[in-house]
């Protein structure tokens, strides 16, 4: 063969062997710091609460605040433990960071703490099974916020680091229940979610949660302990802050 053909063949070959390296290879774990936008509708049954003062309105009382005050209230969902829209806050716009397009940003502020108790939840997860922290006290609970299980922030690499915790850990004899939330609906988590372990269990449209812990950008990880303390908190790019500690 020419010194030609040897050159053309090598060269072939290196194409190829970047091109099938550059499709496995898996893309970088991401972040986002975005707003979902979400439509909760309200009508005249709905529980109304003006947050200044405590105070539930009818909804007259409440269309007429409105009227009297041409764009200085802003009305938001009260998320229950369910994930569930339950309830309205009348709120004055200064005191929310309202964006440009009318969308509310979630104050990180207002988030959970580390050493407070986390605030109750009932999730369902795709399992079919119902996940009640008031039970699940005696387990460490990971709770993973996330927008959809689509990339680029769902993938291999954004799976693994969670799976390789709760395998580990179990290793040692320590049990976590772990869960993701999701605007997914049940269809699209089964269809989205592949056979191998992704070290959580989905819980379908379930991004109510994102808003009742006031999550402000996602996949975001929240760690409680066995008496319902959170213990660590960390956006996924810093899921270290989580994987290093000893869980006893």
């Amino acid at each position: 063969m020419c010194s030609k053909q040897v050159s053309f063949h090598l060269l072939l070959f290196l194409i190829l062997s970047s091109a099938i390296c550059s499709a496995q290879e898996e893309p970088k774990v991401t972040r986002y710091n975005g707003k979902v936008s979400q439509q909760f509708v309200m009508n005249r049954e709905s529980v109304i609460i003006d947050r200044a003062t405590g105070k539930k309105l009818s909804y007259a009382e409440y269309d007429e605040k409105l009227k009297r005050n041409p764009g200085l209230y802003k009305t938001l969902p009260v998320f229950d433990k369910y994930g569930k829209a339950s309830s309205f806050e009348v709120i004055k716009r200064n005191q929310v960071d309202v964006q440009a397009d009318g969308s509310v940003m979630n104050n990180p502020d207002l988030m959970p703490e580390v050493g407070e108790p986390l605030s109750s939840f009932v999730m369902e997860g795709l399992d079919g099974k119902e996940y009640n922290s008031d039970k699940l006290r005696g387990k460490y609970i990971l709770l993973g916020f996330w927008v959809k299980y689509e990339k680029p922030l769902y993938t291999l690499a954004s799976t693994k680091v969670i799976s390789n915790f709760i395998e580990e850990n179990k290793k040692r004899g320590v049990e976590i229940v772990s869960l993701g939330t999701t605007l997914n609906t049940r269809e699209e988590c089964i269809e989205a979610i592949p056979k191998r372990n992704c070290g959580f269990i989905p819980v379908p449209e379930s991004y109510g949660f994102n808003h009742r812990y006031k999550i402000s950008e996602t996949p975001f990880f929240i760690l409680v302990d066995k008496k319902g303390i959170v213990k660590a908190m960390a956006p996924h790019t810093e899921f270290s802050r989580i994987s290093e500690l000893v869980l006893r």
